[in-house]
């Protein structure tokens, strides 16, 4: 990636790269999410010739070979889109209103305090059924791997 012949600019929403198959790790509050994650400006600052921009990308204008982001205009000579994944409901609009998600760090984080707080309520609760309703956990798409609560 030295090669002075070439420029490479990464762009992502986030200034970190992180290791998606142990998300369920932090959302269950086994590791932190540093565990995880390297700042894309950290892992490229050996090279020369690559650079970060952070911003989400907006419009692709093929005629001009230029892209638009959230914080500005790049130009490109080639552009290499890579559009990572979201979360699939399978339309199921009930679930999607209802459920927690969890692909990126910020859900997984929330996902972790949401499940904390709810579980600390339910250790002070003096209302028994209020207590157990507060305990049930439904986790749905455990996916290739599987999802494990550990106590």
């Amino acid at each position: 990636m030295n090669d002075k012949r070439f420029r490479i600019t990464l762009v992502d929403k986030n200034n970190y790269h992180f290791f998606p198959p142990l998300i369920y790790q932090v959302a269950t509050s086994f590791i932190e999410a540093s565990n995880i994650s390297y700042p894309f400006r950290k892992m490229i600052s050996k090279y020369k010739n690559v650079n970060f921009h952070m911003g989400s990308l907006v419009n692709v204008d093929h005629e001009h070979h230029s892209i638009e982001t959230d914080n500005g205009i790049l130009q490109y000579d080639y552009l290499v889109l890579a559009l990572g994944t979201e979360t699939n409901y399978f339309g199921m609009e009930n679930v999607k209103k209802c459920s927690l998600s969890m692909k990126t760090i910020d859900e997984a984080l929330y996902l972790r305090n949401y499940m904390l707080l709810t579980l600390e309520e339910a250790a002070r609760n003096k209302d028994i059924k209020k207590a157990q309703k507060l305990q049930n956990i439904v986790i749905a798409g455990g996916g290739p791997t599987g999802w494990s609560l550990q106590g």
